[in-house]
């Protein structure tokens, strides 16, 4: 039974590609959005038609041969989602815009809405040392979050809504 012959196999085989490229563009940016809450059902309702399509049934053994490209597309998921490559590759094709940006922010910037690289930038400020601002998801966010780019200064302990990501750059949450 191939997958090309079998149009389940086919139809089992796109949805979960398409749950695995929603996840990855979903975790590419700081934090989560209430778009996560649809993904996580939507994965849930894929474990469960997998155990469907995976119950005994007389006369098979083992599992069917196009079952192996959905767990290796869901293994590449998780592989790719724990060592946050999304974020870090979405990241690092949009840095130079991002930086030319935070470069530019003024103390009456309305940069709100408009793309920087890969990133929809939203809220902006213009912090002491540099800037922060707050890329946006598909959806709204339960925390604002985004980048801070401060090349000048290292955020003191006070600053706990600053965490390090790469060189001058930090994550962002508005508020601890």
């Amino acid at each position: 039974m191939h997958l090309t012959r079998n149009p389940l196999a086919l139809l089992f085989t796109g949805a979960i590609g398409l749950a695995s490229l929603l996840t990855l563009f979903e975790v590419s940016a700081p934090g989560l959005s209430y778009w996560a809450l649809l993904l996580v059902l939507y994965w849930l309702a894929l474990a469960i038609t997998w155990s469907v399509l995976l119950a005994p049934r007389p006369g098979r053994r083992a599992w069917p041969p196009w079952m192996y490209v959905p767990l290796v597309l869901v293994l590449g998921t998780v592989l790719l989602v724990t060592v946050d490559a999304p974020l870090h590759a979405r990241f690092a094709l949009s840095e130079s815009s991002l930086e030319r940006y935070a470069r530019s922010v003024r103390d009456d910037d309305e940069g709100r809405g408009r793309w920087r690289g890969l990133y929809q930038v939203g809220y902006t400020e213009k912090i002491p040392g540099g800037a922060q601002f707050m890329v946006t998801s598909v959806t709204w966010n339960w925390k604002t979050h985004g980048f801070a780019y401060i090349p000048d200064r290292v955020p003191g302990p006070d600053e706990v809504w600053y965490e390090h990501f790469k060189g001058p750059w930090y994550i962002w949450t508005d508020g601890p």
